[in-house]
């Protein structure tokens, strides 16, 4: 290096605005960050699909009042259990209509 040359200490913001549009796109953070919201979206999914399942299974139960609930004679159980049932039923709606709008 020369001695009349010197080394810039500092980048205007226009420099480096410059080098940022002309710099290439990092694929592989892009690629992996993709990849890891789509196993997210994906594993959100099936606890969604699971939960439904389940949830159908004890309306189905509580629907044909199964002997789970027929020896479980505690008025404020069955107050509890229809109050589950309102709120399992519900959320199912909302689900269903969650999955008309996409």
């Amino acid at each position: 290096m020369n001695n009349n040359q010197f080394i810039k200490n500092s980048i205007s913001h226009k420099e480096l605005s410059d080098f940022l549009i002309k710099a290439k796109k990092d694929i592989s953070s892009n690629d992996s960050l993709e990849k890891k919201k789509f196993k997210e979206t994906q594993d959100f999914n099936n606890l969604v699909k699971d939960w439904t399942e389940t949830s159908q299974k004890i309306l189905l139960m509580m629907n044909n009042k199964e002997k789970v609930f027929i020896d479980n004679s505690n008025p404020k159980s069955l107050i509890a259990f229809g109050a589950m049932g309102a709120h399992i039923n519900m959320a199912l709606l909302a689900l269903k209509a969650t999955e008309t709008d996409q």
